[in-house]
This record gives structure tokens, sequence and C-alpha cells, in this order.
């Protein structure tokens, strides 16, 4: 994507799904399993699933083992950011990004 206003579109679509940033700051420690991740954010498997798929269909995460990530999470390897993944960990590190993400497209003009 070269275009700012889709690039823009795409991450508030991705961070607007809840757990996606948690899981992208954790990652950003290092590599981490699921069960880590289901215990650091204090999530039950189903809703560590669907932050993971999410996350995996952005292209923010991967992994080493094989299977979908549209199957029952059995993955015992660590899940760890993408060059990808990493870019946009550095996009959200600035206000300026936040704040684009959640201005107003139309803002109500004062008289």
């Amino acid at each position: 994507m070269n275009n700012p206003a889709d690039e823009l579109s795409a991450l508030r679509a991705l961070v607007n799904h809840r757990g996606v940033v948690e899981v992208m700051d954790l990652l950003v420690q290092g590599p981490h399993t699921v069960r880590e991740l289901r215990t650091a954010l204090g999530m039950r498997r189903p809703g560590v699933s669907r932050v993971l798929r999410v996350a995996a269909a952005h292209g923010v995460i991967t992994t080493d083992g094989s299977g979908s990530w549209d199957e029952p999470l059995s993955l015992d390897g660590p899940i760890r950011l993408t060059g990808s993944g990493w870019r946009i960990v550095e996009l959200l590190s600035s206000f300026a990004v936040w704040e684009a993400l959640y201005q107003r497209s139309n803002p109500v003009r004062e008289n």
C-alpha cells in the first residue's frame, strides 16, 4: 500500500480488534507461546485464538509451526512478530499516528 489513507485505514482496522495491541506489546519483548500469551493477557484460549487469527491475517505474527490459524491453536512453538509487525510497532510508538487514527475526518466547525 502506497496510499497513506489506505495504510491508516488498515492500521485502524487492526488496532480496533481487542487484544491485538496487547499481543504486539508482549511480542516486542520476545517470542511467546500461546500459553504464555493466555497467561499474560488473562484470556481464555478462544479469545487468544481470535486475537492471533486477526494478527496473522494482517501479517503481523508468524510461527515456525505448521497448520492453519483457522484451526484450534495447538501451537507449542513460539509466536513472534514479522517484519511488518515490527514496522507497525514502530508506527504505534508515535503519538501522531494514534492521533491520526482517531481524529475526526469531518470536524465540526464552530462559529
